[in-house]
């Protein structure tokens, strides 16, 4: 059985402060050890998303670290989707516009993969995922915190640490390939040409000719299957389905991390607040789904996203037809990642 320390959220409470006595309460650092590379591994949110976690709480983090000894920094991967945060440079200046900077922080933002065209290196996973490539750095990484916004998403219903890992820990191949787990189907009969998929794609793969969009003529390899085009057709020819595969795939790609880093390197923190309807990845939050929850810490990846979906209801996230969010714990504890079994301490 894994231990998740918690703390309830009070809108009426010091939670910053309530974070830092958690943090040495809980001894959750002791394994980190003087002059140790530790990567905290978060999201700084799409340029205007104001739903990301909060960086008081990293600065909090990052001074608990520092006394320590260790040498903490900031890291995400750039996305495979044509946004802010595409290449370095521009996921450098989002930290920034966010609040994740050095003098803010304590502690600097480094992109893992490079200026974002690092190809990475090869790990062998379970099926089906089978690979993952992962950006060299995390080679030089003694340990890792993973800190996690608590919210939903289009494809997987919920982001927590798990999918912080899995996806964020890998370069654009990878993330590329996992996308690819979710079928994408289209109908050309109900295609009109009004050329909204295409507007909305940001790699401009939709094709059009003769009034209809044509798929053969399109350069597939590309298409990570996000809900971008499929959101933006009014006549319901591009559906996605079989969400719940990104969801299976997703612990493979964390297994392949841990054996990288070693599963015992990884300490996670959820942060339970703003839990809106879409992915930190928007420049939007969508709506409220339900009140804030509170804060978690584990050493179990897969406790600490299960211990919030028991306390947030999974049912929350469960909106649009999206999947069961509990298929990523299930999965994970399935290949050895961690337990859906634990004690909860309050704190």
């Amino acid at each position: 059985m894994s231990k998740v320390y918690y703390v309830p959220w009070r809108q009426d409470s010091d939670m910053v402060g309530k974070f830092r006595k958690i943090i040495r309460k809980s001894n959750i650092l002791d394994n980190i050890n003087k002059e140790d590379r530790v990567a905290i591994k978060l999201h700084v949110g799409e340029y205007k998303n104001p739903a990301h976690v909060h960086p008081l709480y990293l600065k909090e983090l990052v001074s608990a670290l520092l006394e320590i000894g260790c040498e903490p920094f900031l890291t995400d991967t750039t996305t495979y989707y044509c946004g802010n945060r595409f290449t370095a440079v521009g996921m450098i200046k989002n930290a920034f516009y966010h609040g994740f900077s050095l003098a803010n922080i304590g502690s600097p933002f480094i992109v893992a993969d490079g200026l974002g065209g690092d190809e990475g290196f090869s790990v062998k996973v379970s099926s089906p995922l089978n690979e993952i490539y992962v950006p060299s750095l995390f080679k030089e990484v003694d340990k890792m915190i993973v800190f996690s916004h608590c919210k939903g998403h289009g494809l997987t219903a919920f982001g927590g640490s798990i999918k912080n890992v899995a996806m964020g820990c890998v370069t654009k191949k990878s993330k590329l390939q996992m996308h690819k787990f979710v079928n994408f189907c289209y109908d050309e009969s109900l295609c009109n040409g009004c050329d909204a998929c295409k507007d909305a794609c940001g790699r401009g793969i939709p094709i059009l000719k003769n009034g209809k969009r044509v798929m053969s003529l399109e350069k597939r390899e590309d298409c990570m299957h996000c809900p971008a085009c499929m959101e933006e057709c009014k006549t319901g020819a591009i559906k996605l389905k079989e969400l719940e595969a990104l969801g299976r795939v997703l612990p493979r790609a964390v297994e392949g991390i841990f054996k990288v880093i070693g599963k015992e390197n990884v300490t996670s923190i959820n942060w339970g607040a703003n839990i809106v309807e879409y992915c930190d990845c928007m420049p939007f939050p969508g709506k409220t789904l339900r009140d804030n929850v509170g804060i978690y810490l584990s050493k179990d990846i897969v406790a600490i996203d299960k211990a919030f979906l028991d306390d947030a209801n999974k049912n929350t996230f469960m909106i649009d037809g999206r999947p069961d969010p509990e298929i990523q714990t299930i999965e994970g504890e399935k290949i050895g990642i961690g337990t859906m079994d634990y004690e909860k301490i309050i704190l």
